[in-house]
């Protein structure tokens, strides 16, 4: 899309979002089938131009960045260029980072994420912000569960972590909070102490409560309960194995540097999961040769989603209340984003029938980290912090040839993850359990979001450690003149 920005009407429209924000009523309404998919569309490109001209006049970081790039004057939306963690976040202060070039004083709350280069990344959030994402969390809460009281047992990792004080913050006002971290003796303790006669909604990282699901010692028929997972993709069998305990197991999507739940699974993207699944030329003709990915809907009024040249997403949080903006920010995760009508119109022509959408909204395909990343139990782990590893570990050091991140799913759809060390030809196989415990020793030094997880991993699902002869391990041989192979 080539047209030119409005600065006008991208503010007017911006205003318009703030009134449709306050009413659950109203927000619907904007989504409702009356609208077409070009208008929901212009709507949001011209939101996310508001957003780049307020940045940009009251942002100290992102003008001197757009002076860089040569993009202080762009005038269509191709011509911003994208910002990301590297080239953006990590290279100015948090007060440049911020409209004015200041903290805001009250009503604000400072988030961490990351740490996987041993120093976590801090995100500030204001108070007009987080009111607004806390509206967009209850409307997607009425959306996913109705209208019914309910008690939220919250088991995402608090403290100064992103995604579990927001979701407190966020839902306390529509429902029975208790916040109990990742602890599942907790959890089924508390599901005692107030009985079966209400209704449950717990929020957890996958892992987690597979976790829970399996070793509890409760009759989950007796209980109605639902699930919201995070921070890591879910597969169609472990949504399963959690359904035999939970009525519904839903996932969101949403990044610490932007927003949490900025995408969600409904129904109808859940069956369009499902055929995909079964139906491959679906998805070659929805996004080419691609594994199976998530697919959630998303809010277009507030956030413009794009998908640039190697799929990478682009976000542009539309609001312009924000303290430190985010346009087209690159969060390194691979994916696509299509129209809700043209996915159905698409199954239709392979003879798949999907329910009705509640409210028309597009879609997002998601493939998982861009950058090598593996999720696991909430965290991110990355060949970077492997080769850490493998410089302070003395059995390893320089020892180690080729080495692998190997996730996969065990029998019971049990998420877990291994590190695959090949060595060099006349190298003594080290003793795999003492190595082992060396490994994660370290990971937990490089990496506090592993050092946080590892706490609430079983023993026996912890990552494995597999040493390898020269020649013998079923990493590919590398080629010095390709990028490197680290996930198999």
């Amino acid at each position: 899309m080539n047209r030119t920005f409005d600065p006008l009407a991208g503010r007017a429209l911006s205003r318009l979002g703030d009134v449709a924000l306050s009413s659950w009523g109203a927000y619907r309404t904007l989504f409702a089938p009356v609208f077409s998919t070009k208008t929901r569309h212009w709507v949001a490109r011209t939101r996310a131009a508001a957003a780049f001209f307020n940045a940009r006049r009251t942002v100290p970081a992102y003008e001197e960045f757009l002076r860089e790039h040569g993009a202080f004057d762009a005038r269509r939306f191709e011509d911003v260029p994208p910002m990301d963690k590297v080239g953006y976040i990590k290279r100015w202060s948090l007060e440049k980072l911020c409209q004015g070039g200041r903290l805001p004083l009250h009503g604000a709350v400072i988030d961490e994420s990351s740490g996987s280069s041993g120093q976590a990344s801090n995100w500030i959030r204001g108070p007009s912000e987080r009111a607004a994402a806390r509206r967009l969390l209850q409307f997607a809460t009425r959306s996913a569960f109705g209208d019914e009281p309910f008690v939220l047992l919250n088991a995402f990792a608090l403290g100064p972590w992103a995604t579990g004080m927001n979701v407190s913050m966020s839902l306390v006002d529509l429902c029975v909070l208790k916040s109990i971290g990742p602890d599942a003796a907790k959890v089924i303790g508390t599901l005692k102490l107030l009985g079966p006669k209400y209704k449950y909604v717990i929020t957890g990282y996958p892992p987690f409560l597979k976790g829970l699901v399996d070793t509890a010692d409760i009759d989950w028929t007796e209980y109605d309960v639902c699930a919201v997972v995070g921070g890591e993709g879910m597969s169609q069998p472990l949504r399963a194995a959690l359904n035999r305990r939970f009525r519904k197991t839903i996932s969101s999507f949403g990044a610490s540097d932007l927003e949490i739940n900025i995408a969600v699974e409904t129904d109808f993207t859940i069956a369009v999961r499902d055929a995909l699944a079964s139906n491959a030329s679906l998805g070659d003709e929805l996004y080419g040769r691609e594994t199976l990915p998530m697919v959630f809907q998303y809010d277009p009024l507030n956030y413009y989603i794009e998908s640039d040249a190697d799929r990478n997403l682009l976000i542009t949080v539309n609001r312009l209340e924000n303290v430190s903006p985010r346009i087209r920010y690159n969060i390194r995760d691979r994916g696509v984003v299509l129209p809700m009508r043209e996915v159905a119109a698409a199954a239709a022509r392979h003879g798949v029938d999907l329910p009705a959408p509640l409210v028309d909204l597009p879609l997002l395909f998601h493939w998982g980290r861009q950058d090598n990343a593996v999720g696991f139990y909430g965290c991110k782990i990355t060949p970077e912090d492997i080769q850490h590893v493998i410089l302070r570990v003395d059995s390893l050091g320089d020892r180690v040839t080729n080495f692998a991140l190997h996730p996969y799913e065990d029998d019971d759809a049990n998420k877990r993850v291994d590190v695959w060390f090949e060595l060099e030809a006349d190298a003594i196989l080290p003793e795999t359990e003492r190595l082992r415990e060396a490994v994660l020793a370290e990971l937990s030094a490089v990496n506090q979001d592993f050092r946080e997880s590892i706490k609430m991993v079983p023993t026996e699902r912890r990552p494995g450690v597999k040493v390898f002869r020269h020649g013998q391990s079923p990493i590919p041989s590398q080629d010095i003149r390709l990028k490197r192979q680290y996930i198999l």
